[in-house]
């Protein structure tokens, strides 16, 4: 009875490092530095992110509008929405009752 020959690993021969003149062996790893416990200091000309926009929980359901606007008009309404503290649902919603009360 023969011996049948071993299965290779994933079917791939062993890997051997490739030849190199460069000898390592000397080389030893050195461990990096630890970090401070003190707090990152950030350059003088660092600006924060922009602060979120407030959001608030609506009792009724909401649908999603999208349009195309122009440039000035989207900053504009948008510098409305900031100098009044609403957010883009509030203030449609105040602009409308606005165009509602005028019409009448």
């Amino acid at each position: 009875m023969s011996e049948a020959p071993e299965p290779k690993k994933f079917g791939r021969a062993a890997r051997q490092p490739a030849a190199s003149g460069l000898d390592l062996s000397e080389v030893r790893p050195t461990p990096a530095p630890r970090p401070s416990a003190a707090p990152m200091e950030l350059p003088d000309e660092y600006q924060s992110a922009p602060t979120a926009r407030r959001r608030r929980v609506r009792e009724t359901k909401s649908k999603s509008v999208t349009m195309r606007i122009t440039p000035t008009t989207y900053t504009r309404f948008n510098d409305y929405c900031d100098r009044e503290q609403l957010s883009y649902p509030d203030a449609l919603d105040r602009l409308l009752a606005r165009a509602e009360g005028a019409k009448q």
